[in-house]
């Protein structure tokens, strides 16, 4: 909230401020009031026997009326727990409380002034004066009300001594003039100190509850971030435990929203997020909680959602067809109108003794389930999908394992020319974890992928076929060795220079190096991937696209990019005899490829038949079980320069 400080200019105060001001004023009006009531008692005590009774009683019954209606005020104050928008009906009140004190000693200086007796008129000034001092201290926090009192107290008595005309009186009476400037002025320092200071703990306690705030919430949606979340679900868990209801957690996220990032841009990808956010927000109950993970992951948390597990499942059907209604009306963001659906993993707990992040990650793995069914799914969580989450917890486990253990190691598939001259090898991570024996690719790089853990395993691999291509240099075979890079390590913002100081910690001649990307990876960020693969270019670093035709590729990109080599995909070269299909879709990759200046390597040649079928198309390059698996780099040093055919068919790769 937006405020602002009150100054010498005038300037508006905050309302808080203001508050705070009220306070200090009211909770010095029991000492203030009290104390007036002792010298009340005691001025009339002194002047019994120079001013008329009748006028001392009158007094003392203003003041004791005063003293009722300012003990009211305070008994108000303290019973209306003000907030600050009622800031200036109790700067009113406390500038009422300042006329009606000021009155109190107004009268007192009318009513209680001795005109034939200068001890006792000096002694009525002595005690006024006290009581002005006084007043500085106790109402000052509203400077109004100090002024007032301060002007209601000291302006008659003054203008008493100066109508008796004496020397003496007169003096008095100047004095009393000097001492109400001065207190005035004393007041207004006083005042600003007091302000000040309250500003200062106000911007404090702004800046304490900014920081709390964004610990707490999502900056872009202001949505409760994980950690709020996670309190909730500790709450949730206890009161469910407890009470014996059951709660669900709806996990989900919009279906491909990255494609609106990458053809829109970020800022639409945003706004989209905070309508989405908007949107559900309004149609959860109090007691529901939606929160956001991180990019367009939310979560829902349904409290007492029922006390069976076929009553919580059914509620929660209902929550998730509402949900999933929201999203049939389109979002209108910058003009654009986006159609979007959402995939929903739903968890009912407590069923067992999960926690917090068991629950967010089995909701996680019931989302990636509907996803997998098609967009705009859901799927409840099963037991059946806890073991496969143990069985993958427990891979990664031991992938994190295996790289501070050194179990990876990189095998190397020949890559050889129409003559079997070998000209290259792919590297290929294998892991031996020390129980399980060998574990395929296909099982542990997909966990690497979705846990982060491929970042450093891609830069293991780099470095080490780096060495590898070292050694070779070293051992006079002149070959290029070819690394596959994975999108979440191409989109790192560092990866030129992480690979930059790969090739000056290792000394290889960046010509030598190959990086094989994916069709996808290429599409999906096409400024970044230009930018990147432009600036590796310029080392020496060819490209080579990966899997070709088995993605979405653009020819219109494909120009742009600097790409050497297409390589086809196995999945169109192991039937390529027997099916026209993918004869034809082989032909035509070799066709474009030869039309755009673009070299192309077959992989998985396994049969003489395939490898002369390529041959005749055109293709010269090969890459599979004919000529050699997938070797340990030792075993690589030792193979000959030409590899002859030795016709190996269907192989079961390593």
């Amino acid at each position: 909230m937006a405020m602002t400080t009150h100054t010498a200019h005038g300037q508006e105060r905050a309302p808080r401020i203001r508050l705070g001001q009220a306070r200090l004023f009211f909770s010095a009006l029991p000492f203030s009031i009290t104390t007036i009531q002792l010298m009340a008692l005691l001025l009339a005590v002194i002047q019994w026997s120079v001013v008329d009774h009748g006028a001392i009683l009158l007094w003392l019954g203003i003041s004791f009326t005063v003293t009722l209606l300012r003990w009211w005020q305070y008994r108000a104050f303290k019973a209306a727990e003000p907030d600050p928008g009622d800031a200036g009906r109790w700067e009113r009140q406390a500038l009422i409380s300042g006329i009606l004190s000021g009155t109190t000693w107004l009268t007192a200086d009318l009513l209680m002034f001795p005109p034939d007796s200068l001890p006792h008129q000096i002694v009525l000034s002595f005690m006024v004066a006290g009581v002005a001092a006084g007043s500085v201290t106790t109402l000052t926090p509203i400077l109004p009300a100090v002024s007032a009192f301060l002007v209601m107290a000291l302006t008659p008595l003054s203008i008493r001594f100066f109508l008796i005309t004496s020397p003496f009186s007169l003096l008095l009476g100047a004095m009393l003039l000097v001492l109400l400037v001065l207190m005035i002025q004393a007041a207004s320092r006083l005042y600003r100190m007091i302000e000040e200071t309250l500003a200062m703990h106000h911007e404090k306690c702004l800046a304490e509850a900014a920081v709390k705030h964004q610990a707490h919430y999502d900056e872009l949606t202001d949505l409760p971030n994980r950690r709020l979340l996670f309190q909730h679900l500790d709450q949730e868990l206890a009161r469910a435990r407890r009470h014996g209801h059951l709660n669900a957690l709806l996990f989900f996220d919009l279906d491909n929203f990255k494609n609106i990032n990458d053809t829109l841009g970020h800022d639409v990808g945003d706004k989209l997020l905070q309508q989405v956010a908007k949107r559900i927000t309004s149609h959860l109950r109090t007691e529901d909680i939606l929160a956001r993970l991180g990019g367009d992951e939310f979560v829902v948390l349904l409290p007492e959602i029922g006390r069976t597990p076929e009553a919580a499942a059914q509620n929660c059907r209902g929550y998730v067809k509402k949900i999933r209604g929201l999203f049939a009306s389109p979002f209108m963001v910058e003009g654009h109108r986006l159609n979007m659906t959402t995939s929903i993993g739903v968890v009912l707990f407590p069923t067992g003794d999960q926690n917090r992040r068991e629950l967010l990650k089995q909701a996680d793995v019931a989302m990636y389930r509907a996803k997998a069914r098609g967009p705009g799914s859901y799927q409840f969580f099963e037991p059946a999908m806890q073991a496969a989450l143990q069985r993958r917890l427990e891979l990664e486990r031991g992938l994190r394992m295996a790289l501070r253990t050194d179990q990876l190691e990189l095998y190397y598939q020949p890559q050889v020319d129409h003559l079997g001259r070998i000209h290259g090898a792919e590297a290929l991570v294998r892991w031996h974890h020390p129980e399980r024996g060998l574990i395929p690719p296909s099982e542990f790089v997909p966990v690497a992928e979705e846990s982060g853990l491929i970042l450093s395993m891609g830069q293991w691999v780099l470095h080490t076929a780096c060495e590898h291509l070292r050694e070779l240099e070293r051992q006079g075979r002149h070959i290029t060795l070819s690394v596959n890079i994975s999108p979440r390590q191409f989109a790192e913002a560092d990866f030129v220079g992480r690979v930059e100081q790969v090739l000056e910690e290792t000394g290889v001649d960046p010509r030598r190096l190959h990086l094989e990307v994916t069709e996808g990876m290429v599409l999906d960020n096409v400024e970044q991937t230009i930018a990147h693969m432009e600036a590796l270019r310029k080392m020496g670093i060819r490209f080579a696209v990966d899997d070709f035709g088995t993605g979405h590729s653009s020819l219109a990109y494909l120009k742009k990019l600097p790409i050497s080599t297409l390589k086809i995909d196995r999945s169109f070269v192991i039937d390529i005899t027997t099916d026209p299909n993918d004869a034809v879709l082989v032909e035509t990759i070799i066709d474009m490829a030869d039309h755009l200046g673009l070299a192309t390597i077959a992989e998985g040649v396994e049969t003489l038949e395939a490898r002369n079928f390529l041959h005749a198309r055109g293709c010269r390059d090969y890459q599979g079980y004919l000529y050699s698996p997938p070797v340990p780099f030792e075993a690589l040093l030792l193979l000959p320069e030409v590899l002859a055919p030795n016709n190996l068919t269907r192989l079961q790769a390593v």
